[in-house]
């Protein structure tokens, strides 16, 4: 293919360890002379660099500009302990973006595809908890396809197909991404329990439509240990608790002198206001 000129002009490659190495040595390429920069340059390369390409706020380059620190080379110089004390955490990102010592990794971006599964019933379904069970096998399903591995689902949608003709649907965006079924689960039957369907459902579909971060990592509350060995099978609310989280608790409390975790108790989750639906109780296995 043959680019126009002026989008030529404007394109500038660089390739460098990292997602800020990479970014400064596009940045200070020349249209159609790529810059690569080494793991051993990066130091050195990054040194003569200003601090205004540093990924922080507005004000904190002003700061530095004020303070004589034109480059990165300059804060390179400057003790953590200093700069961690005027700017936080954003002193200490800076230092290790400019030192090369950070190397955030280069991911492609890309939108991952609609994962859809349906199922057709035998005979329209009416009662909840036929459809309660159906929405189980659904979850399994999408769970469980290999394009789904790796990643938490952000947004999910049901939709039926009623008996007598029309559809319904529903979508639910969770505020933290997860992959765990019971999680999911109880917000879609929390979704389905506001607005049910109007008529017997032929057909239930669900898709998942955005997807978070990816869920490789054990979460405190997962059901299995740092060992993983499973954790008797029991959830929370049947009274297993995990190991990670019996050794945070402990440590909390060693620190603060005692339990600052609480627990939410289902109480009244269909009542029409919210303080009914939840409590808070102590945490303190």
């Amino acid at each position: 293919a043959v680019f126009p000129r002026p989008l030529v002009a404007a394109t500038r490659a660089g390739m460098a360890p990292g997602t800020f190495g990479a970014w400064v040595a596009a940045a200070r390429a020349r249209p159609g002379r790529p810059t690569v920069i080494s793991e051993e340059q990066l130091a050195a390369f990054l040194a003569g660099c200003p601090v205004g390409c540093l990924p922080v706020e507005t004000d904190m380059v002003r700061r530095l500009e004020r303070l004589g620190i034109p480059t990165l080379g300059d804060l390179v110089r400057l003790p953590e302990p200093a700069l961690v004390a005027q700017f936080g955490q954003d002193g200490r990102d800076a230092l290790a973006w400019a030192s090369g010592r950070r190397i955030d990794p280069v991911r492609a971006w890309h939108r991952p595809r609609p994962i859809r599964v349906s199922l057709d019933f035998p005979s329209p379904a009416g009662q909840i908890d036929m459809l309660h069970g159906a929405l189980d096998r659904l979850l399994e399903r999408a769970l469980s396809r290999p394009a789904r591995r790796g990643r938490s689902i952000q947004t999910v949608r049901i939709e039926a197909a009623l008996e007598g003709g029309g559809s319904w649907k529903t979508e639910a965006v969770l505020k933290e991404p997860t992959a765990d079924r019971d999680r999911l689960a109880y917000l879609l039957r929390s979704r389905m329990a506001l607005s049910p369907p109007t008529r017997a459902v032929l057909t239930l579909g669900l898709e998942f439509t955005r997807f978070g971060a990816p869920c490789t990592q054990n979460d405190l509350f997962d059901r299995t240990d740092i060992t993983g060995r499973a954790a008797e099978g029991r959830t929370l609310t049947g009274g297993g608790i995990p190991g990670a989280l019996r050794a945070a608790v402990r440590e909390l409390k060693l620190r603060l002198g005692h339990s600052p975790l609480y627990r939410v108790v289902e109480l009244d989750p269909w009542s029409r206001i919210p303080e009914r639906r939840h409590a808070l109780l102590n945490f303190d296995p």
